[in-house]
Parts: C-alpha cells; structure tokens; sequence
C-alpha cells in the first residue's frame, strides 16, 4: 500500500501538534522547578518506567530501550539512586557490570504517577467509544513500533537532510 503524501503531512502535523501540547502542558507543570520533589528530572522517571515494566537491566541496554544517549542515563539514574528509586545490583552473569534495579519506593513512585496519567487520558478520552480508544491504541502502538525498529534509517535520513541543507 502506497501512502498518501498529503496523509503523512496530515499525521505529522498531528504528530508536532500533540508534542507541542504536551510540553507546554510540562513547561507550566515545571514552570521554576527543573525536577520532581525527589530532585530527580522529569525526564528520568521515562528510565524508571522502563525498569518497572521491562524489568532490571544493565544501564547500555536501558539506554538502547529508552532511545536515549548513555551519558543522559548515567546521569538520570544517578538521580534516581539518590532519590531511592533505583538501586544498582551486581550482575549476576557477569560480576563486573550491575544492573539498574527499581527499588519498592521507585514501584510506588511510578504506580502513583501511572494512576495520574490515567486520570489525565481517562478526561481527554471521556465521550469516545470503547472501540474508538481501543483502534487509537492499536494504532499508535504499530506507529510507535514502526518509529523504533526504524530509528536508525530515521536518523541517517536526518542527518542527509541536514547537510543537503547546510
């Protein structure tokens, strides 16, 4: 199936329309504070949802599954160890490397700030059908699949794009 150009401008103007959205929605929400009441950025708790649902992990391969640079994880989990939401383990498998480890606390953090996030999209989604969140769901799941099995070829094209246009 071939995809409409005008469709793909339709969805990537969606797309910046709902990234736009939600990081004013952050920036009034942070609005003097660069980080949580625990110090910890707001961007760190994106590694902490990754151990709690993926499970412990060494910090190259959180880095990989979060699609964030390993010097941003190495700093983000230092805050998330000072704040008590993630303890390093040793390896198991191998002694001389550790793995990022949610700690209860960390478990509870993320729960709490789960349970407002579904309070948050049960308000936007109040009046749409079951069918209708549940096709949204599939939807974004496959695009958001898509988006990073193909990062790579995404970031090549970028950076192509960015010298043809230098």
């Amino acid at each position: 199936m071939t995809v409409v150009p005008d469709s793909v401008g339709a969805l990537g103007e969606q797309v910046v329309r709902l990234q736009r959205a939600l990081g004013s929605m952050r920036q009034q929400l942070v609005t003097g504070r660069s980080t949580s009441g625990e110090g910890v950025e707001w961007a760190a708790y994106g590694l902490l949802f990754q151990l709690v649902n993926d499970g412990p992990r060494r910090s190259s391969a959180l880095a990989e599954a979060a699609c964030v640079d390993p010097s941003t994880v190495s700093r983000q989990v230092a805050q998330l160890v000072k704040a008590g939401l993630v303890e390093r383990q040793s390896d198991p498998e191998d002694g001389r490397a550790s793995l990022l480890v949610a700690t209860e606390r960390g478990r509870t953090a993320y729960l709490a700030k789960m349970e407002h996030r579904q309070r948050m999209f049960a308000q936007v989604l109040d009046g749409w059908s079951a069918d209708d969140v549940d096709a949204l769901t599939a939807l974004l799941t496959r695009f958001n699949d898509n988006f990073v099995e193909q990062r790579t070829s995404l970031t090549d094209l970028t950076r192509q794009t960015l010298k043809e246009h230098a």
